[in-house]
């Protein structure tokens, strides 16, 4: 079964159930799962924010950095179709 059809059922079933307990439960499960990515990219340690930090820095003295308006238009080159 591919990605898509499995949402398609799951939007199905949200939208039948009646349970508030359970969309209370699904709701927090979201919630959860959108703050990992967040959690993920902040560092847990002084070290570990020393080390990115040092990768900031090298990755300017590089050139692997994008201006705001740079980053703009090339998000809006994506999503202004």
């Amino acid at each position: 079964m591919d990605i898509a059809l499995k949402k398609l059922r799951l939007i199905e079933w949200l939208t039948r159930l009646q349970d508030e307990k359970s969309i209370e439960q699904v709701e927090a499960l979201r919630k959860s799962m959108a703050s990992k990515p967040y959690e993920l990219r902040m560092p847990k340690s002084e070290m570990e924010l020393s080390v990115k930090f040092i990768r900031s820095e090298q990755d300017q003295k590089e050139g692997r950095v994008h201006i705001r308006q740079e980053v703009e238009k090339i998000v809006r080159a994506k999503f202004d179709k």
